[in-house]
């Protein structure tokens, strides 16, 4: 990244608070120790630069020569930048998945791999564009490949309905909801495809398989009747994976105890 920009996240930086998070990020570049909100801010800044609005283009070029990241903020603020800038309505479904594709090498963590997908909003209008593009990487052998398209799913596919409108995650689950076939699927496209993802064995390592227990724990808790149909009926998740989203499912607060002492009795 720039030297400019590499100047000004120094004057940022905390060192208590990078020998705090360093610990939280095993396998990450270098860390400054600047706060995600101080990153965010200065995102936003380059992207909303009226004097040079194409800007943020240039602070995401290739990660090379001068413009290679050498610190964990550099990476994580060029995975904002990119999630900002593509979420103007002028960049279009090939620019945006052409800087999605860009970006997927530099993932090497599961704190700039979740920062950028909950930012990458330019799924939410190219849908079927976007999830075309995920599936070698959903299918990949390669952990934050895997990670990064299973979180993709979690931020911008999963509670959205057909109309592209956002739901809310339901507050209680109780053994009713998963007695009852509200018949979901119709309303929300991307359901089975989600379950269906999730529906094998992950080996690529422990952030992807940490990445798809939580998934179908959220899964579960939106959508609790399509979920546990797949959890009961021949599960073919591995089963560290499975355990772990039985375990996420048991500590969210969202089920009633009956269910939480049903989801223990699941156990493979």
């Amino acid at each position: 990244m720039r030297q400019e920009i590499r100047s000004e996240l120094a004057m940022y930086a905390e060192q208590q608070y990078r020998d705090f998070s360093s610990g939280l990020v095993p396998g990450a570049k270098p860390l400054l120790g600047v706060r995600l909100p101080q990153l965010r801010q200065l995102a936003k800044r380059i992207i909303n630069d009226k004097k040079n609005k194409s800007g943020w283009r240039q602070e995401t070029a290739a990660c090379d020569g001068d413009w290679e990241d050498l610190f964990f903020e550099e990476t994580m603020l060029r995975g904002m930048i990119i999630g900002y800038g593509t979420a103007k309505k002028e960049v279009t479904c090939e620019e945006g998945i052409a800087y999605l594709k860009a970006f997927i090498p530099c993932i090497d963590n599961w704190s700039v791999c979740d920062s950028f997908c909950n930012s990458f909003t330019f799924a939410n209008r190219y849908r079927d564009e976007v999830w075309a593009f995920m599936q070698p990487y959903l299918y990949s052998d390669q952990e934050f490949e895997v990670r990064t398209g299973l979180i993709l799913l979690l931020s911008q596919y999963l509670k959205y309905d057909a109309d592209n409108q956002k739901i809310p995650r339901n507050k209680t689950v109780c053994m009713a909801d998963l007695e009852q076939n509200l018949n979901k699927k119709a309303q929300y496209p991307y359901l089975e495809k989600i379950l269906w993802t999730l529906n094998r064995p992950f080996s690529q390592g422990y952030y992807a398989q940490m990445a798809a227990a939580w998934l179908a724990a959220e899964t579960f808790i939106c959508f609790p009747y399509e979920t546990n149909q797949m959890l009961v009926n021949g599960c073919q998740m591995d089963e560290w994976t499975y355990r772990k989203a039985l375990q996420k499912i048991r500590e969210s607060l969202n089920p009633d105890k009956e269910v939480k002492e049903y989801i223990k009795s699941l156990k493979k």
